[in-house]
Order: C-alpha cells, then sequence, then structure tokens
C-alpha cells in the first residue's frame, strides 16, 4: 500500500497526479527542478485545446473522455475562469467522413470498418460535432457570428470541408497554478511537501529511488516528460518542437474581410466571438507545419510546429516569419498589432504513452510508476492519465 508518494515532475501530468493523490488521502513529496509556469515547461506554453494530437496510444481516446467530463462541466460554469468553450473549425480539403460505400458495408454498421472514419469522440455529443462543407459552416455563422477566414478565401486555398464542433480549452498556465495550490494545501491543508524549483535534474532511475528512500516515499511516479530520456535512457522518447506567437484578445487587430459574391453567405456585420482554427494540409499547413489560432484566456496562441527531435531552444527567423503569415492567413492584422510574446516548447513524444509501473526497478519495497510521453495531447488527457496512474501507484 503506497504510504507516500514521490511525485518528480511538475508539468501537468506530474501535478495532476500530485492532485489525485492527494485528493485520495496519499500523503505526497512533488519534486521538480523548475517550477511549472517556468519558460521551458512545456505545459505551460501550450494551447490548451482538447483535441486529441500527435498521441498514438490506443489508451488515449478513454484518458481524452475522463479529461473531458472533468473539465467540460468548469467550461459550461459561467464563474469558472480556468476553461472555455470554443468553437473550433479544422479546415480540410476532402470530405474525411463515411462516404456511401462505408454505409452499406457490414463491417462498418458493426463498427470494426469503413474507409473513411471520423475519430470516435466525435459522435460524443458534447462537441456538438459536424463534418459539413465550407458553404454550411458560412450559414451557420450567420447565427454563431464566430471570427473565422471568409469563404471565398478558404475554399480559393482549397479546403471545401470541415470538422466544426464545440470544446473546451484550458487556460494552462491558471490551471497549473490551480493545480500547484491544491497540492500544497492551500484553504485545505495536507501533509504533502513541495519543492518545485529544487534546480536539480534527476539523472537516472536509481537516483529516483534513492530519492524516495531518503525522503520516506515507497512510491516513485516518474513524470519528467522529455527528462526521461536521460533518467530512462529511453531511446523510444523524442521531443516534438512547437513554436507559437502570442497575442493579446483585447488589442488584437483582426483584418476586414473582402466582399462576398453571395451576400447571404456574407460574414456577419459584427462579428463577436472568436474561435479556433485549425489546418495540417496544404497549402496552409502540413503535419509538421500546422497552421492554427487558439483562444486560451486573454491570449491569441497562433502556430506552429511538429518538429520530431529538432532541439534548437529559439526560434528561428524563418519560422517567426511563418507564424506571422499563419496570423495574417488566420485573420490577424500583423501591421497593426504586435505579437506579445513568443515560444519555444518540445512535446514529451512516443510511440505509445509511458503508463506502466515498473517492475524491473521495483525492489527494496519502493515500486516505480512511469507516466509520460502523451506528445501533444497533454492537455487532452491529463485527467485520465492521471487517474490510471493513481491506480498504478495504489495497487497492492
Amino acid at each position: 500500500m503506497a504510504s507516500r508518494v514521490l511525485v518528480a515532475g511538475s508539468g501537468v501530468i506530474g501535478l495532476r497526479t500530485a492532485v489525485e493523490l492527494t485528493r485520495r488521502q496519499i500523503p505526497v513529496v512533488l519534486r521538480s527542478p523548475i517550477h511549472p509556469l517556468h519558460p521551458s515547461n512545456c505545459s505551460q506554453g501550450a494551447g490548451g485545446l482538447w483535441m486529441p494530437f500527435h498521441c498514438d496510444d490506443p489508451r488515449t481516446e478513454r484518458w481524452a473522455l475522463e479529461t473531458m467530463d472533468e473539465i467540460y462541466p468548469m467550461a459550461a460554469d459561467p464563474k469558472n475562469s480556468l476553461v472555455d468553450l470554443r468553437y473550433v473549425l479544422a479546415l480540410k480539403r476532402n470530405h474525411e467522413g463515411p462516404n456511401t460505400e462505408d454505409f452499406v458495408a457490414e463491417d462498418y454498421h458493426k463498427g470494426t470498418g469503413g474507409k473513411s472514419r471520423l475519430p470516435l469522440w466525435s459522435s460524443d455529443e458534447r462537441f456538438k460535432f459536424q463534418n459539413v462543407t465550407m458553404e454550411q459552416v458560412a450559414w451557420q455563422n450567420t447565427i454563431y457570428k464566430l471570427k473565422l477566414p471568409s469563404l471565398s478565401k478558404v475554399q480559393a486555398a482549397g479546403y471545401n470541408h470541415g470538422w466544426f464542433f464545440e470544446t473546451p480549452i484550458v487556460d494552462s498556465p491558471k490551471m497549473m497554478e490551480e493545480l500547484l495550490r491544491e497540492i500544497k494545501g492551500e484553504g485545505s491543508p495536507n501533509n504533502n511537501d513541495v519543492n518545485v524549483e529544487t534546480g536539480v535534474y534527476y539523472q537516472s532511475i536509481s537516483e529516483l529511488i534513492e530519492e524516495a528512500k531518503d525522503l520516506g516515499c515507497n512510491r516513485v511516479v516518474n513524470c519528467t516528460g522529455l527528462g526521461s530520456v536521460q533518467v530512462c535512457q529511453d531511446k523510444e522518447l523524442v521531443g516534438a518542437r512547437g513554436c507559437l506567437l502570442m497575442y493579446d484578445r483585447e488589442s488584437c487587430v483582426r483584418l476586414p474581410h473582402p466582399p462576398a459574391e453571395n451576400p447571404l453567405l456574407a460574414p456577419p456585420p459584427e462579428e463577436l466571438h472568436d474561435a479556433c482554427i485549425m489546418v495540417e494540409s496544404a497549402p496552409w499547413g502540413s503535419n509538421e507545419y500546422p497552421c492554427y489560432m487558439i483562444v486560451r484566456g486573454d491570449t491569441i496562441v497562433v502556430g506552429g510546429t511538429y518538429l520530431e527531435g529538432d532541439g534548437e531552444p529559439s526560434m528561428r527567423p524563418q519560422e517567426r516569419e511563418r507564424l506571422l503569415e499563419n496570423a495574417r492567413i488566420l485573420g490577424i492584422d500583423t501591421d497593426a498589432c504586435q505579437a506579445k510574446g513568443e515560444w519555444v516548447g518540445f512535446r514529451p513524444y512516443r510511440p505509445t504513452t509511458r503508463c506502466e509501473i515498473d517492475e524491473e526497478h521495483s525492489s527494496h519495497g519502493i515500486r516505480l510508476i512511469h507516466s509520460y510521453g502523451s506528445g501533444g495531447s497533454g492537455w487532452t488527457v491529463y485527467t485520465g492519465i492521471a487517474k490510471e496512474t493513481t491506480s498504478l501507484t495504489l495497487q497492492s
């Protein structure tokens, strides 16, 4: 039985795991070399949008929906400031949903076949998911009044279809502050020991185990993320480099739309609501260089890159120019307003997330559990992974 748990790492997975243990009355020792809000912490710089992204583990869907169960009520609560509900338009060149051939196939009706299946999460009614033409999006936008690229602009680029849905977006820095407060016992005292600015990076599993012994812990949860390349000598784990520009929502200036040929499909005369836009196909985007805009709290995040194995810590000039072009494409007047900041971070990508007990290195009454490698889906799966990690930690 877990009597005291050392949680190593203060990304969102480490923090939420420490919270889950705390809620189950298990004393936690939280250690990290850097504060959760340090610029090098990938979790605090992320867009925070709920949508599985570059996480290939078959457990992703379950973890993601468990996270959705936690954050959706928060987003629907008008008193909450940690999570918002936002409409998302993911631009597609082609219709990616089921077609006539799928509908008549026996295996499709059994849920096991079909050439072009939508993601399983799209059937959850909370997302109000639609796989539609861009004309249908334009018609609906006369009601929703969202800040979207004009119909003529997206069609000229070859995007004739889209996924249109509503999803939670976590204000990642604020949520990390809130999780840290709960771990520290602010407002509800506990027996946790928290030091998230040790300045010391773990170098090996044996070092983690020795630290646990010194701290009187009989469980260790390794949430060091990309640090596990060193700690575990994990050759499957790589950094997937991301670059972002950040704009202030209140002062961000939007480009005017060109006149529409069909007045009925013209943009609303008074666009009121910010929306998120995602593109992963040419000409605007690709898998390695997606083009996107995420509205996160008081910030508009423009991205991006997904470059596995690229270790450059600073933004390259050509990357900055490309992000500025993405901002212009998605409707920001970059001549009239400046980005308030830029960020480079490294998502911990692994072909399968490592969420498991390490029997090989569990000995002398100390059990080691690994929890890292969720790629670009950390904020989509964090609650589900934390709950599974906690269950593994509490096993007899």
